[in-house]
């Protein structure tokens, strides 16, 4: 008799709970994110991280994330330099387009900044770039900033 009460109820559990009538709500924008300011802390006092390269890297290629359904159509993402937080110079320090291409039916691109050898002159300058999205695709609040730190190594010290 317990094994048909036990029985019972858990019928009972499953019929009654499939009842219930679920409205999730579903989000409909859609945004824009660097991968590298999802994974990486921000710096001390700041909402983005900052990332070292090397002025000998060259080429340097930070991922950009569509956080929405995929589009039929490429998208293209803008994207500007902050004043605020760059103290390297365009053409002597790094080349950017400020502009990147989501492929259709795609769920991220790649930002390329070209890196400048400025040589062995010691020190470091920073570059702070935020997405600005398109007409349709918002930059994500959060994860909108990223500052690359390139860094120079010292010369070489004479005799």
């Amino acid at each position: 008799m317990k094994k048909i009460i036990s029985i019972f109820s858990l019928v009972m559990v499953f019929v009654l709970g499939s009842c219930i009538e679920q409205n999730y709500p579903i989000w409909e924008g859609a945004e824009v994110e660097f991968q590298t300011a999802v994974i990486t802390a921000p710096v001390a006092g700041q909402n983005y991280p900052r990332v070292a390269v090397a002025n000998t890297a060259g080429t340097h290629s930070l991922q950009v994330n569509l956080v929405a359904r995929q589009r039929d159509s490429d998208e293209t993402i803008t994207y500007v330099v902050v004043p605020e937080g760059t103290t390297a110079v365009a053409g002597t320090d790094y080349n950017v387009a400020g502009s990147l291409v989501i492929p259709a039916n795609s769920s991220t691109a790649t930002l390329s900044v070209d890196i400048i050898d400025t040589g062995a002159i010691g020190g470091s300058v920073d570059l702070l770039l935020e997405l600005e999205g398109n007409s349709t695709i918002q930059p994500s609040e959060n994860y909108k900033r990223v500052q690359l730190r390139i860094t120079r190594p010292n010369p070489p010290v004479e005799d």
